[in-house]
């Protein structure tokens, strides 16, 4: 079935259009469930958080005992990771050749960020944060985004 035409509403060229991939809520739901479930393997109590390309949170996970601070680090960690396609580990290293990177406002370079590609681009970003180390977020980071490949 074809649209109908509405006056005064132009059509725009498909040249001046593109199309982008985004996470379905029960893939995003998916990844932070098995994000949170890697962390209470190990008996830590953390947040996870799960952003789309543009940095708008598509789920929140805050796991039972997690540390208040750890709900806002985790959306930033998935943020900072996707932005840059990048585990936040990674992007920690390049704070040594450019410090004022962590003044972008949203980012926070601690590991614990892994980003989600589809065609070698970033789609999505999941963040946790809450355990002692930005290593043990990363890692379960990292089961998040293993969790979609299944």
């Amino acid at each position: 079935m074809r649209p109908v035409p509405r006056p005064g509403v132009k059509e725009v060229a498909a040249a001046n259009t593109t199309q982008s991939t985004h996470l379905t809520v029960e893939a995003a739901t998916k990844a932070a469930q098995a994000a949170l479930d890697a962390a209470k393997k190990e008996n830590q109590r953390v947040s996870v958080a799960v952003v789309d390309r543009n940095g708008n949170t598509i789920v929140t996970l805050r796991g039972d005992g997690a540390g208040p601070q750890a709900y806002e680090s985790a959306e930033k960690k998935a943020y900072t990771a996707v932005s840059w396609n990048a585990p936040t580990s990674e992007l920690v290293k390049r704070l040594e050749q450019a410090p004022n990177l962590k003044d972008i406002p949203g980012t926070l370079f601690l590991g614990g960020g892994a980003p989600v590609t589809s065609k070698d681009a970033p789609i999505a970003g999941v963040g946790v944060a809450g355990a002692p180390s930005g290593d043990l977020d990363e890692k379960f980071a990292q089961a998040g985004v293993a969790a979609l490949a299944k």
